[in-house]
């Protein structure tokens, strides 16, 4: 289903203002087109409420730092809005479904804190391990802080998608955002320091 709300009266001018900066033009915009994109273009790309309000602000924000380079249509801007929600959208849809294997590869470098090195064989494996865990430590200290925080709340800690959101005071489809975005720096941050990811990502 999809639906194309009436353009505001007098729009070409609203969006000149808007371009020039003009904050009341820019929410006339906004409350003109938000719950349309919301309801006719997010729900039913997402399926869910909390993921479509997070892409429909992040829409909006990239609107407003891309509305200077926007160039009038007869058609008006909605759009152009549209194509930015689909994006965003798309964005998420794209990390969510690679979190996984993400957090897959992220699993293979953090055995070493499910308890430690097993006391009846502290060999040479041991060892490996040990060393691995400081090195874990070492590139998580080198993180972004939110990036580290969400790698240790939902993958060493093991806390649910629920808890982390609360603790990071996000909403779920922003945490997967997050995770995503905190697994591909560690894993660049484990390359640049010769720690081996051994999935192909």
């Amino acid at each position: 289903m999809s639906r194309r709300p009436q353009a505001l009266p007098d729009e070409q001018r609203i969006v000149a203002q808007a371009q020039k900066g003009s904050r009341p033009a820019f929410e006339k915009i906004y409350r003109a087109y938000a719950r349309t994109l919301y309801g006719y273009v997010l729900i039913p790309m997402l399926g869910d409420a909390d993921d479509a309000e997070d892409c429909l602000r992040e829409t909006f924000l990239a609107a407003n730092r891309a509305l200077p380079g926007y160039e009038w249509k007869p058609s008006g801007i909605y759009g152009w809005l549209k194509v930015l929600a689909k994006n965003k959208a798309r964005d998420l849809l794209r990390a969510s479904g690679r979190r996984q294997r993400l957090r897959g590869a992220f699993a293979e470098h953090v055995e070493a804190f499910g308890g430690g090195v097993d006391a009846s064989n502290p060999g040479e494996e041991g060892v490996q391990r040990e060393q691995l865990r400081a090195q874990i430590v070492g590139v998580l200290e080198l993180l972004n802080p939110r990036y580290a925080a969400v790698l240790t709340l939902r993958l060493l800690e093991d806390k649910s998608r629920e808890e982390c959101a609360k603790i990071m005071e996000v909403k779920i489809g922003t945490l997967d955002v997050l995770l995503y975005r905190a697994c591909r720096s560690f894993r660049q941050a484990c390359d640049k320091r010769g720690i081996v990811l051994t999935p192909e990502l």
